[in-house]
């Protein structure tokens, strides 16, 4: 993983794969003290991967 310091905050490009589609996510802050993990919804539906308007939390 190749991490790059912008803005003084560590960046990362993270590759998402959902069975033979995949896409990629540039310029994405690597944060290990967070509890959970947000992406854009909108770069995820391009591969499949929606929103079903439940909330779900996995520990």
């Amino acid at each position: 993983m190749n991490i790059r310091i912008e803005n003084g905050l560590p960046i990362v490009s993270v590759e998402i794969k959902r069975g033979e589609k995949a896409v990629l996510l540039t310029d994405v802050l690597l944060d290990t003290g967070c509890a959970t993990t947000i992406f854009d919804t909108d770069a995820l539906a391009q591969i499949g991967i929606e929103l079903d308007g439940t909330v779900k939390n996995f520990v």
